[in-house]
C-alpha cells in the first residue's frame, strides 16, 4: 500500500544551482515528482525516470513565485518560476515539445 501517492509528475527545464562560481549557467530537462510531502526531480531520459537529483520536503517550501525573464530567452524558458526553501532556490521552465 503506497502511503504518499503520486499527485503530479511533469516534465521541467531546472537552472543550475552553479555551486561554483566558474560553473557556466544552464538548464536540465528533469522529471518532477509531487507527493504530499515532498517535491523530488529526477534525470530524464525519453520519458523514463532516472536516478533521484534532489528533493524537497513540502513543509519547507517558503514560497512559489514568478522570476523575471532573461533577456532574449528562448520560447522553452519563458514562464520561469522558483520554489524556495530555507537552504534552496531552484527555478525551473515548463517544457513544452510543442513550439
Amino acid at each position: 500500500m503506497n502511503f504518499n501517492p503520486i499527485l503530479q509528475k511533469e516534465l521541467l527545464l531546472k537552472k543550475s544551482q552553479q555551486k561554483k562560481k566558474i560553473s557556466p549557467i544552464n538548464y536540465k530537462e528533469r522529471l518532477f515528482v509531487l507527493t504530499k510531502t515532498n517535491l523530488s526531480y529526477y534525470e530524464y531520459d525519453k520519458e523514463k525516470k532516472g536516478s533521484k537529483k534532489g528533493s524537497i520536503d513540502i513543509k519547507k517550501i517558503r514560497c512559489v513565485e514568478t522570476v523575471n525573464q532573461e533577456e532574449q530567452a528562448p520560447l522553452e524558458r519563458q514562464y520561469p518560476f522558483q520554489v524556495r526553501s530555507q537552504n534552496t532556490k531552484l527555478i525551473f521552465s515548463v517544457v513544452n515539445h510543442y513550439f
